[in-house]
């Protein structure tokens, strides 16, 4: 009886802890996400101009992808780079904190609210059916 206690308790254990350590990585990853303005192309709720909530990006598959996406470029810096991502030298962002920022952004969602939950949208788009209806 004592092991089969003994697994319950360690079981237990390896459930919460990594929820415990998600809340304290994700604060420290949203101070990072607008410390270094995220937001600003990715949105404050991860839907922007090129969004990266719901897992939608492939650099969010993995937090090793993720990282060397952070890193990437970040010793070279080109005169032409292929993509507006700013790169971030581990001197910059270090990998525990590039951590806690993939925690932070796959809390993310894009959860937009339903056409008939905005009235004044649901309006314009009923008065518009209704125009090329009549035409």
């Amino acid at each position: 009886m004592k092991k089969f206690s003994l697994y319950v308790f360690i079981f237990i254990v390896f459930l919460y802890v990594p929820i415990i350590n998600s809340a304290i990585n994700t604060e420290n990853g949203a101070s990072l996400y607008l410390d270094h303005g995220c937001y600003s192309c990715h949105g404050y709720n991860g839907s922007g101009r090129h969004p990266i909530a719901n897992n939608i990006s492939g650099i969010m598959s993995s937090e090793a992808l993720f990282i060397t996406f952070l890193r990437l470029r970040a010793d070279l810096n080109p005169l032409k780079p292929s993509n507006s991502m700013p790169n971030y030298s581990e001197a910059v962002i270090n990998d525990e904190q590039a951590q806690d920022l993939y925690a932070y952004i796959n809390t993310l969602t894009d959860n937009p609210p339903q056409i008939e939950n905005i009235p004044i949208l649901k309006n314009i788009l009923d008065n518009a059916i209704r125009k090329t209806e009549n035409e």
